[in-house]
């Protein structure tokens, strides 16, 4: 009666072991944080920068965005993975107290953003910057916006990652 039990548990020790040695996910896992500056952002007066709007009858309309955002996102790669930033997209929303504000009506946000970077590599368990100015005019007339800011990343080997920011302008 001894020798089934301890032959038992061999065959349990066994396959165990063998479940050890199966493959696992190589994929490496970027670890990033994104750290804005100034947070919250300060709404500026803008002036001299303009969009332009296709009316419904196929004319257009040019308006002066009203306000301008500021800010610089710090990008620390925590992971030990260095990877190259392929690409950044903005989107600005209406808020209030923190809260975004869906537009109703038909109406949208309006906005164009220029970023600066000193390079586009961040290197392992280090960090770059990447400066924004972001001018927008909302719906509800208002300066409070949440700007949400967007990174594509590939490594050396290939795999591409994403990871995004929410930047807080302050009313």
């Amino acid at each position: 009666m001894i020798r089934r039990p301890a032959a038992l548990a061999a065959a349990f020790l066994a396959a165990f072991a063998g479940g050890c040695d199966a493959p696992t996910d190589s994929s490496p896992t970027l670890e990033v944080e994104l750290i804005a500056t100034p947070d919250p952002a300060v709404a500026e007066s803008s002036s001299g920068v303009t969009y332009t709007v296709t009316n419904s009858d196929d004319t257009t309309t040019t308006y002066e965005y009203p306000w301008k955002a500021s800010f610089v996102l710090t990008i620390q790669e925590t992971g030990g993975l260095a990877v190259d930033i392929t690409a950044v997209n903005v989107r600005v929303q209406q808020a209030s107290g923190g809260i975004v504000i869906t537009p109703t009506g038909g109406r949208v946000e309006y906005y164009q953003f220029n970023s600066s970077a000193s390079g586009n590599h961040v290197p392992a368990n280090g960090s770059t910057t990447v400066g924004f100015e972001v001018w927008y005019d909302l719906p509800n007339k208002g300066r409070e916006a949440l700007i949400t800011v967007s990174f594509s990343f590939r490594d050396d080997d290939g795999y591409t990652y994403s990871d995004s920011a929410e930047v807080k302008v302050a009313p």
